[in-house]
C-alpha cells in the first residue's frame, strides 16, 4: 500500500505541466514546470523558479529570459522536437501544436501555391472565410507544413476578388470566340430575405464542346418588375459584351415582359411547363382526395417514433432485406415529381401499412387513423395507373434538365412521347380518362418558342427526318430554310476585331429572332457582321485567292457564290437527304457536327446557335442550392458582393 502510494506521489512529481496563461514565446511549447502543491497547474502551485525540458528533462532556471531555452533546443535537439521522451511518463498531446519545427523558412513559390489551394478549397466545398481563423484547422495546416503561414480573411476576400477578376478575363476571351450565346435566368430569395437573380451562359466553343458559365448573381433592388428585370439583364449583357441572346426562363408573367421590353428571343422552360401540365392534371377532387390520403399517412408516421419502428418491424416480417428500412416519403408543393415518388413509396409499402393497421396491439388512436389513411383496393389501383402515367413525364423532366450536353432538340420528340403515353384506352376508369384529356390538352398547346425546338430537331443529323412528327416536316424546312438562305460566308482577309470574327445576317421570320434583312448592304459591308469560312481551304487555295486582284473578283470566283440563295438552298438539299453513316451513330450531336462542320457551313453555323439553347432553365435554378450553402444561419450577413464573389467562382471553377 506504502508502495502505491510512493509511485502515485512520483508520478504527480513528475508530470510537467505548461506555461499558465498566454505567452507568446514558442519555447514554452517544449518547455514546462513540476507542481509545487497540490491543486490546478496555475502559478500559485506551481514551481515557476525552474523550467524543464520536456524531451531530455534538463532543468533551467526560469529568469523571465527564454535565451537560454532558445539555445538548449538549437544545441541539444538541432532545433526540432523530438517525439522521443526519455521519461516514461508520456506528456499530453493537446499541450503540443507541432510535432515538427522545420529548419529555415517556406519559398514563395511553395507559399503562392499552398494559398491558392486553399483558396480553391474554400470556393469549391463552399466554406465560410473564418476557418483561416479556426484554432483546429490551423493545428492540422501546422502539422501538414509548420512552416506554411495560413492568410488572414481579409487577405483571403481580396485574394478571391483577384482570382474573379482574372476568370472573367478569361470567360470573356470565351464568349467573344462565339457569335451565338444563350442564357438562362432565374431569381431566388435567401434566407435574409434578399432577392437574387442569377444568370448563366451557354455557347458551343470552336471545339463543338457545350459550355456553360455563371455571368453574376445580382442583388435586386426594389420590387421585382418586368422593367427592373429587363434593365438588369440589359446592364449583364452591356457587362460581358454579349450578343443578343435566345433566353430560357420559367413562364412568370414579368419574366416573360422583361424579354418582350428587350426584344430578345425567349424558350419556356421546358421542364417548368413539365410540371405546370402534371399539377393542373391532377386537381381533380378523386385524385386530391387520395393525395390527401397518402399526406396525413405520411405525417402520421413522421410525427412518431413509435409507430416508425413499429413499422420497421413489420417490414423484417414480411419483406426481403431490400424493402426493410424503407421510410415513406411526403411531397412538397413546389416538385410534382416528389409526389410520384410519394406515391410510389406508399405502393411498395401497402402490404406492411395494411398489416399494420390491422394489427391488435395498436393503440385505437393509431389504429382508427391508419385505418382511415389507408388506401383501399380501388384506391390503390387508381394510384398505380397515376404512377404509369407520371412516369413517362419524370423521365421527360429528367432528359430536359440536363446542362452538360445540348437538350433542345430533345424537347419536340419528348412531347411526342408524352403524346403517346397519355393516350386513352378502353382499361381506363373515367378519373384516368380524365386525367389524360387534360394532360394531352395541356401538351397540345403550341407558343412561337416551339419553332426554336423543331430547328433543333430538324438540325440533328439522328432525327432530321421527323418521322415521329411528319405533319411538322414541311414547316421546319421551311422555316430552316429561310435561315440557312440568310446566312452569307465572307473569307476573312484580314484579323477581325475582337468580338467580330463573324457573325450571321438573318432574314425575319414569324416567331424567331427578329433579325437584319440579308440584303441590305450596310449590314453586307459591315465588318462586324462578317462570318469567317469554315471550309477551311487547303494551301494552294489560300495561295490562289491572295494571288487573285480585287479587280478580277468578277471573273475569278474565289469566295462565296454571288448566287447564295441558290448555294445555300443545295446545302439544304444535301444534309436532308445524306444519310447518316453507321459508325456515325456512335457519335453524339457536336461530334457529328464537328466531323461534318466543314460539308455544311451555313448549318453548322445554325447548329451552333440552336444547340446551344438549353430546353430549361435548371442551370439557374441549381444555383440555388449552392445560395442556400453559401447564405447558411451562420453566415446570414454576407453582403451581395460576397454572394456573388462565391457563387460566380464556384460554378466557374473550371477557369480557375
Amino acid at each position: 500500500m506504502a508502495s502505491e502510494v510512493n509511485n502515485n506521489q512520483l508520478q504527480v512529481e513528475l508530470e510537467i505541466f505548461p506555461y499558465p496563461g498566454n505567452t507568446k514565446s514558442v519555447v514554452w511549447k517544449y518547455f514546462g514546470f513540476l507542481k509545487k502543491t497540490d491543486g490546478p497547474p496555475i502559478k500559485a502551485n506551481l514551481d515557476m523558479t525552474t523550467a524543464i525540458c520536456r524531451v531530455c528533462r534538463k532543468k533551467y532556471a526560469n529568469k523571465g529570459n527564454t535565451t537560454n531555452f532558445r539555445v538548449h533546443i538549437d544545441s541539444e535537439h538541432g532545433g526540432e522536437l523530438e517525439p522521443k521522451i526519455k521519461s516514461n511518463i508520456q506528456p499530453r498531446l493537446d499541450n503540443f501544436v507541432k510535432s515538427n519545427k522545420p529548419v529555415g523558412k517556406i519559398s514563395p513559390e511553395r507559399q503562392s501555391t499552398i494559398d491558392d489551394a486553399l483558396n480553391k478549397l474554400i470556393i469549391g466545398k463552399a466554406l465560410p472565410v473564418s476557418i483561416v481563423d479556426n484554432i483546429y484547422f490551423r493545428a492540422f495546416v501546422e502539422l501538414l507544413d509548420p512552416r506554411y503561414k495560413v492568410p488572414s480573411r481579409p487577405t483571403v476576400i481580396k485574394r478571391l476578388e483577384e482570382k474573379k477578376l482574372k476568370v472573367e478575363e478569361q470567360l470573356k476571351t470565351q464568349l467573344r470566340l462565339s457569335t451565338d450565346i444563350s442564357i438562362t435566368h432565374d431569381g431566388w430569395t435567401s434566407l435574409n430575405t434578399k432577392s437574387y437573380y442569377t444568370t448563366t451562359a451557354h455557347f458551343i466553343d470552336n471545339d463543338w464542346c457545350l459550355q456553360s458559365a455563371v455571368l453574376g448573381t445580382i442583388k435586386l433592388a426594389g420590387s421585382h418588375t418586368s422593367q427592373n428585370i429587363a434593365n438588369e439583364l440589359k446592364n449583364t449583357q452591356d457587362r460581358w459584351s454579349l450578343p443578343v441572346p435566345t433566353a430560357t426562363s420559367d413562364n412568370a408573367a414579368n419574366e416573360q415582359k422583361a424579354y418582350e421590353i428587350l426584344g430578345w428571343n425567349r424558350f419556356g422552360c421546358y421542364g417548368h411547363r413539365i410540371n405546370l401540365v402534371v399539377k393542373n392534371s391532377l386537381t381533380f377532387p378523386e385524385v386530391s382526395r387520395v393525395l390527401g390520403k397518402a399526406r396525413t399517412l405520411v405525417g402520421f408516421f413522421h410525427k412518431s417514433s413509435s409507430m416508425t419502428s413499429m413499422l420497421h418491424d413489420k417490414q423484417k416480417l414480411l419483406f426481403s432485406d431490400s424493402k426493410v428500412g424503407h421510410r415513406l416519403l411526403i411531397d412538397v408543393a413546389t416538385r410534382w415529381n416528389s409526389t410520384l415518388y410519394m406515391l410510389q413509396r406508399l405502393l411498395e409499402q401497402a402490404p406492411v401499412l395494411m398489416a399494420l393497421a390491422n394489427d391488435p396491439s395498436l393503440p385505437k388512436h393509431a389504429s382508427t387513423t391508419l385505418k382511415n389513411s389507408v388506401f383501399s383496393f380501388e384506391e390503390l389501383t387508381m394510384v398505380e395507373h397515376l404512377v404509369k402515367i407520371l412516369l413517362p413525364f419524370e423521365k421527360a423532366t429528367t432528359i430536359v434538365c440536363a446542362d452538360q450536353h445540348p437538350t433542345m432538340q430533345k424537347v419536340l420528340p419528348i412531347v411526342t412521347k408524352l403524346m403517346r403515353a397519355t393516350e386513352i384506352s378502353d382499361e381506363d376508369s373515367a378519373v384516368i380518362k380524365k386525367i389524360k384529356q387534360k394532360m394531352q390538352a395541356e401538351l397540345n398547346k403550341r407558343t412561337q418558342s416551339e419553332d426554336i425546338s423543331l430547328l433543333a430537331c430538324l438540325l440533328n443529323p439522328f432525327t432530321k427526318g421527323l418521322d415521329f412528327a411528319p405533319e411538322e416536316r414541311e414547316r421546319a424546312h421551311s422555316l430552316l430554310r429561310g435561315f440557312v438562305c440568310g446566312i452569307t460566308l465572307v473569307k476573312k482577309e484580314k484579323e477581325a476585331p475582337t468580338g467580330a470574327e463573324k457573325d450571321t445576317d438573318f432574314p425575319p421570320l414569324p416567331a424567331l429572332p427578329n433579325l437584319p434583312d440579308e440584303n441590305t448592304e450596310e449590314n453586307t459591308a459591315s465588318e462586324s457582321n462578317r462570318v469567317e469560312d469554315l471550309y477551311q481551304p487547303s494551301t494552294a487555295k489560300k495561295m490562289k485567292s491572295v494571288d487573285t486582284d480585287d479587280w478580277l473578283e468578277d471573273v475569278v470566283c474565289t469566295g462565296e457564290s454571288k448566287d447564295v440563295e441558290n448555294v445555300a438552298e443545295k446545302e439544304l438539299e444535301r444534309y436532308i437527304g445524306c444519310q447518316v453513316e453507321i459508325e456515325d451513330h456512335n457519335l453524339t450531336i457536336l461530334e457529328w457536327w464537328k466531323k461534318n462542320a466543314v460539308f455544311f457551313p451555313r448549318l453548322s453555323i445554325l447548329a451552333k446557335k440552336f444547340l446551344a439553347i438549353p430546353a430549361s432553365s435548371v442551370s439557374s435554378e441549381r444555383v440555388f442550392s449552392l445560395g442556400g450553402q453559401i447564405v447558411s444561419k451562420k453566415r446570414c450577413r454576407m453582403s451581395h458582393n460576397n454572394v456573388d464573389l462565391f457563387i460566380f467562382l464556384n460554378k466557374n471553377i473550371k477557369y480557375w
